[in-house]
């Protein structure tokens, strides 16, 4: 209890409001579907590294697929930290 002209001690902060259990659900499987052009391109290039093909043809779909990838990694990390 406060005297009179004090202010009430501060509560609790409210909870953090996190995204629902199917919203999650939905972002990580969306940002699965987005891992798998890298992941294909990944398999794809071990041939064109290991010298059975030219590589400067492959270079700039490599780097979107990749970019793509990256996307469905950052999805998934916004995805499960806020739950």
């Amino acid at each position: 209890m406060s005297a009179p002209g004090e202010s009430p001690p501060p509560g609790l902060p409210p909870p953090r409001a996190g995204l629902g259990g199917c919203l999650v659900a939905l972002l990580v499987v969306i940002g699965i579907a987005l891992l798998l052009p890298g992941i294909c391109s990944l398999i794809f290039m071990i041939p064109f590294m290991l010298g059975q093909g030219p590589v400067g043809e492959w270079v700039i779909a490599w780097l979107i697929t990749f970019i793509i990838a990256a996307g469905g990694i950052g999805l998934i990390r916004y995805a499960l930290r806020n739950r």
